[in-house]
């Protein structure tokens, strides 16, 4: 049987690429970075899976329905893949997804779980190979999350995000609630107690200041943070070497969520103490003229916020942030809110990462301006124009951070005498990863 993939290079496609060719399926793929679409690809296919991004006049996939080949989108396919597991874990949130699942992937390597993640750990993508265990990182962009029916459905926070598809928060909160709705056992903020509930006769457990789980304390250590967690079995104390608020919260509801699914203390305790971060949260790549510089995928007001608050507590004051604005969509939507969360901070501002729908209203110019009657902001033309902005700047910072969900990772050379020896490799001369 062979598989065909219209829009190939995304992270999850190429996960799917993995677990059809584990289950012993042949697979093809087509996508725009790879020379783009023809409809001669899917001859032959007995399926086609295609991603949101995926327009209905693709030429494929005109050809795969035209051909009665059946046709499959991505996120409905991602579901029929959980249906096949004993047990499938999905987390969701609008923000700390991918630090979570890669947590609980952590915390319950013993059983050998398959594990669908948005990103990479250690320049390694999620593991496909695996039967009874199935850890899967949900997305609520389009609804997509809501094809997946969990054992136990993780929702960390719910905020207004994708406003390309979502109007308001009341749709976002909408969509949560159908994703929990598919649960046995939902592990959710207390505070949305009374509108995330899991199917009939399953389990609410709750996480929150009022919730049978609770963070009573984090303390900032030079190698990490100290955690006092309220446990339906009394107190706990774990450490972990990630910093930052949203880390400490983060491995509350990983911990929570890891004893439903039968994890004991020691194993989690262990494993939080030797969990490194997901690559591009708050990771430390390299260094500039003895500078140390981190990569963060933070995209949203919130995200931005929470990071810097993770630097300060790790000991930085004076953070330069290259910021990509990812969808002209996003940054107009939350104008104000970027804004604010880079307010206090020197900036530079690179091109918008328009990665879907117009690029219309205001863009990095707009934002750039707005901050720099604060601190020092400059828009950047382009990547090596930033590197030049950045590296002036040294004498003014103590920590540099290139932040955003786009391709900015391409700067990460242009700026660095110094590349972390456990990080991807760059080739300099490309400016690219290799």
């Amino acid at each position: 049987m062979r598989v065909h993939l219209i829009g190939s290079e995304g992270v999850s496609m190429k996960w799917i690429a993995d677990r059809l060719r584990f289950r012993g399926k042949e697979v093809s793929g087509s996508d725009i970075t790879l020379g783009g679409h023809n409809a001669e690809n899917v001859k032959g296919a007995d399926l086609v899976v295609y991603t949101s991004a995926i327009k209905e006049d693709n030429p494929e996939l005109v050809a795969a329905r035209a051909a009665g080949i059946p046709c499959i989108a991505r996120a409905e396919f991602l579901g029929n893949i959980a249906a096949e597991f004993d047990e499938t874990i999905a987390v969701a949130g609008t923000h700390g997804k991918t630090t979570v699942t890669a947590m609980l992937a952590e915390i319950l390597k013993s059983r050998s779980p398959a594990v669908h993640i948005g990103g990479t750990i250690g320049g390694r993508r999620g593991n496909a190979v695996g039967d009874g265990l199935f850890i899967a990182e949900a997305c609520e962009y389009r609804r997509a999350f809501c094809h997946i029916n969990p054992d136990i459905a993780v929702v960390l926070n719910v905020e207004l995000d994708h406003t390309d598809f979502y109007k308001n928060y009341g749709e976002v909160l909408s969509a949560f609630a159908e994703f929990v709705s598919h649960a046995e056992t939902a592990v959710i903020p207390d505070s949305l107690s009374d509108v995330l509930i899991p199917k009939a006769g399953g389990r609410q457990v709750c996480v929150g200041t009022r919730g049978s789980w609770a963070l009573l304390d984090c303390r900032r250590k030079t190698e990490g943070t100290e955690l006092l967690f309220k446990t339906p079995d009394g107190l706990r104390e774990f450490f972990t070497p990630l910093h930052g608020r949203h880390n400490a919260t983060d491995a509350l509801f990983a911990v929570a969520a890891a004893r439903e699914s039968g994890a004991d203390y020691g194993e989690i305790s262990t494993a939080l103490a030797e969990f490194r971060g997901a690559d591009r949260r708050m990771q430390y790549v390299g260094s500039m003229k003895g500078i140390p510089v981190y990569s963060d995928y933070a995209h949203h007001p919130t995200e931005i916020k929470a990071t810097l608050e993770g630097l300060y507590c790790a000991g930085y004051s004076r953070p330069l942030v290259a910021f990509q604005p990812h969808t002209y969509a996003r940054l107009n939507s939350l104008f104000e809110g970027f804004a604010e969360a880079l307010g206090k901070t020197d900036s530079v501002i690179l091109p918008v990462f328009n990665a879907r729908g117009k690029a219309e209203g205001k863009g990095s110019e707009a934002l750039s301006e707005i901050l720099g009657a604060k601190n020092f902001s400059s828009a950047a033309k382009n990547f090596e124009d930033a590197a030049r902005i950045i590296k002036s700047r040294a004498a003014f910072c103590d920590v540099v951070v290139v932040m955003g969900a786009g391709d900015n990772e391409k700067l990460i050379p242009l700026i660095c005498d110094k590349i972390y020896k456990c990080c991807v490799k760059f080739n300099r001369k490309r400016a690219k990863f290799l």
